[in-house]
């Protein structure tokens, strides 16, 4: 049997992913950067290596039935632009080549919503056809994963098949690194009390598994899937008072300017006090990131539980582990 390659397999995405085509009765070939125990006991094949690591790809290509491709960097802060570059977008190039010259099967992309952008009219989210703000492009993470499409949209124009697919904020259980739900856990520690006027779309990790997994089945070639909840467009000030809610207890927040926590972060990271968000998260969070999954629902068959359950599943996780610090 021809394995499925899965980069970016250890992170939040890539375990429930490796999970379900394991269960599926696929054989799964992983791509890590480092020796872990993510997938101790599991029939999987683990093949050491990176996207930023052209010579490590084409043994980790070799044979593919197909290649998700979850690699990825999620960071606005300057310090990791030439990390974003590296991974996003460069990376993204030299597996895409790899895959083509090992005559592998369809790559899956996985870009984001970020790519999408953002909306000025939360009433009428962004769609794949949507066009992308030129206010997006200062966002550094937004920006690359922009890129990287533009990178898959120049594979496709050569006869490769890659479908790309762009989830939501990601909620659910088995955020081990905390690269998601750590505004959540911030929040039910406490410590996280002011809000900006905007907003995001959220899914639960687990139905953008199966989205990808429909990906490969049924999306066609070129075309980009949105994959969140049909009621996961929240303010932050609704996603928050939902977590209140499934925790049985709302902790007041406050809606205060932008500038004046964008301030008061850079004044804290100059003392090198905790804030539970950077200047730059604080800028990307003031807009609608709002989008429709009509798409993934109509050609996918993309069926993602309802919000509040993705919700519920994500607060028992971090209860159940314990809050921690960011």
């Amino acid at each position: 049997m021809s394995p499925v390659l899965v980069t970016g397999a250890t992170g939040f995405m890539g375990r429930h992913l490796v999970s379900r085509l394991l269960a599926d009765g696929r054989a799964v070939r992983v791509l890590e950067r480092r020796p872990s125990d993510a997938f101790d006991g599991l029939a999987v094949e683990r093949v050491t290596g990176d996207v930023t690591q052209p010579e490590t790809l084409a043994a980790a290509c070799a044979g593919a039935e197909s290649v998700f491709n979850l690699a990825g960097v999620l960071s606005y802060d300057a310090k990791d632009e030439a990390r974003l570059q590296a991974v996003n977008v460069d990376g993204l190039q030299s597996l895409l080549s790899a895959a083509r010259q090992a005559g592998s099967g369809r790559v899956v992309q996985v870009s984001s919503v970020a790519a999408v952008g953002y909306t000025d009219d939360p009433a009428r989210p962004q769609n794949e056809d949507s066009a992308f703000p030129e206010g997006a492009w200062r966002n550094r993470y937004a920006r690359t994963k922009r890129l990287g499409e533009q990178v898959v949209e120049r594979a496709v124009a050569e006869g490769q098949d890659v479908v790309m697919v762009c989830p939501g904020f990601l909620l659910g259980p088995g955020d081990v690194n905390r690269i998601n739900t750590f505004v959540v856990e911030e929040y039910l520690r406490g410590f996280l009390r002011t809000t900006v006027t905007g907003g995001i779309s959220s899914v639960d990790v687990r139905d953008v598994a199966d989205g990808l997994l429909a990906a490969e089945r049924r999306g066609v070639s070129g075309r980009r899937y949105i994959l969140t909840s049909e009621d996961g467009n929240l303010s932050h000030s609704e996603f928050f008072a939902l977590a209140g809610d499934v925790d049985g207890k709302r902790r007041r927040t406050v809606n205060l300017p932008p500038a004046l926590l964008i301030a008061g972060a850079r004044f804290g990271r100059t003392l090198r006090l905790p804030v539970p968000l950077s200047p730059e998260e604080i800028e990307a969070a003031c807009h609608w990131w709002f989008v429709t999954p009509a798409r993934a629902r109509e050609e996918l068959g993309f069926r993602p539980r309802p919000v509040r359950e993705a919700m519920e599943a994500t607060v028992k996780y971090l209860r159940d582990r314990g809050l921690r610090r960011r």
